[in-house]
């Protein structure tokens, strides 16, 4: 290799010690868990052999057991489930290293999902149940909390989750303590200062614990929720006006189980067709099969390789599901064929405290 090569690959490629071609071994993804055993934020990279390790990038203490990357790949931000935090990174282009910018209190107890669109993101309190508006500035950092909307009773409330509707103008979050799902209008009569207005919340059977819920990424009236308490998969409808009603409950347990689970995370396939729910204790992927008109059905199960699955993610192209074993310490590889079952990969990734992962 002639000097003029090396040095041109050493501008391009700088390595953190300035000699270069270290972008060859960047972070393909980023993993958090909880403490006591994970330390903060580790990073993904894969050899040359294809074996994957996930190595300490970002020490953070307080458990960042949710992270979410901006679409063009510039800033990771860290929610610290144990104390009450949020955090942001700048990440290195070529590298991946981070870079901590920001690190603030979330502005309730026990942050547990972040939605992030647009000018502003929305950060889901599982202690006290309060929903916190943060905004978002031009570089894509998030900023301190500028609108709190409060529970009807914060001793018993606790919001698990928060997401807008992909198309419409309604936000859903889930209140796991109070067995509600509560949905906002988000423009019209009363939300001119950006304020969003409650409409009637949808109640749910006492003892359902709402986790977890996706929008059917082409049917606009459909949602589906995986309720923790009573393992079980609501198939929901959701009109424009933002009123919900119940079409169906299936079991996301096989029907001769018997002892006590805790139902996690719920994905569906870029397709539509497939529904995937974890099921902790029970130690299994629930697949349902969603047909055309919409409506699922149970399709099997697997094991899902180790114990108490938290959280899953698709890999980019949509081949694969990466399983967080949160007692495993691990993160486990499934491949999903066409028939959309996941296979066990034979891949473990050894994570300390496994919670989430978002890749790059």
């Amino acid at each position: 290799m002639s000097l003029a090569t090396s040095m041109l690959q050493a501008l391009l490629f700088p390595t953190p010690d300035g000699t270069g071609a270290s972008a060859a071994h960047a972070p393909f993804a980023y993993a958090g868990g909880y403490a006591p055993q994970c330390g903060g934020i580790h990073a993904l990279r894969r050899d040359a052999e294809g074996r994957v390790t996930a190595t300490l990038a970002a020490e953070l203490p307080g458990s960042p057991t949710w992270l979410h990357l901006t679409p063009d790949g510039r800033r990771l931000h860290a929610l610290l489930e144990d104390s009450h935090e949020l955090a942001s990174f700048d990440v290195h282009p070529l590298d991946g290293g981070l870079t901590l910018v920001a690190r603030r209190a979330s502005g309730g107890q026990l942050p547990v999902h972040l939605d992030w669109r647009g000018d502003h993101a929305w950060i889901a309190h599982y202690g006290d149940g309060r929903l916190c508006r943060v905004p978002v500035d031009q570089e894509g950092a998030l900023g301190a909390p500028d609108l709190v909307l409060s529970p009807r009773d914060g001793a018993t409330s606790h919001t698990h989750m928060v997401r807008r509707h992909p198309r419409r103008p309604l936000m859903v979050a889930t209140d796991l303590g109070q067995d509600l799902l509560r949905v906002w209008r988000l423009d019209g009569p009363g939300t001119e200062d950006g304020t969003p207005v409650e409409l009637e919340p949808h109640p749910l059977p006492p003892g359902s614990g709402p986790r977890h819920f996706v929008f059917d990424p082409y049917d606009d009236d459909q949602l589906y929720l995986l309720n923790e308490g009573a393992n079980a998969l609501d198939w929901l409808g959701l009109d424009a006006q933002g009123r919900v009603t119940s079409r169906d409950r299936l079991s996301s347990l096989p029907a001769s189980f018997e002892g006590l689970s805790y139902a996690s995370d719920l994905l569906m396939a870029p397709d539509g067709r497939r529904l995937y729910a974890l099921n902790r204790l029970h130690d299994a992927i629930a697949v349902f099969f969603v047909d055309a008109r919409c409506r699922p059905t149970w399709a099997g199960e697997v094991w899902a390789q180790g114990s108490y699955p938290r959280s899953a993610t698709f890999s980019p192209d949509g081949s694969q599901l990466w399983v967080c074993l949160q007692r495993s310490h691990q993160i486990c590889v499934f491949e999903l064929g066409d028939e959309g079952v996941p296979r066990f990969g034979h891949q473990f990734i050894a994570m300390p405290g496994a919670a989430c992962v978002v890749f790059r």
